[in-house]
């Protein structure tokens, strides 16, 4: 990136930059520029896209209900402001 360009960019961002802040910035700038000019060396257009670095599935499983017993299904409505038989009763937050 040219002195300019910086000056430029930063007139239309409405950024104040110091002369010698213009030096730094420049040379972080070009420093990034670098490194994206070596990210795209590398020929990939043959490798499939990665989506997980390892090939870890997720292990699925049968959803089962196991009944609770009375007192423990008191025990969690216990402090509940409201409840309604063995539910939790909430204000409706949908219109239908």
């Amino acid at each position: 990136m040219l002195k300019e360009e910086l000056e430029t960019t930063a007139f239309l961002a409405r950024i104040d930059i110091k002369e010698e802040e213009k030096r730094k910035y420049l040379e972080d700038i070009n420093k990034m520029f670098d490194y994206i000019k070596i990210l795209q060396e590398p020929d990939v257009t043959d490798l499939k896209p990665t989506t997980h670095v390892t090939e870890l599935r997720n292990v699925w499983r049968e959803d089962i209900v196991k009944p609770c017993s009375k007192e423990v299904i008191d025990q969690m409505l216990d402090g509940a402001p409201a409840k309604e038989g063995t539910f939790y009763k909430v204000q409706k937050v949908i219109e239908a």
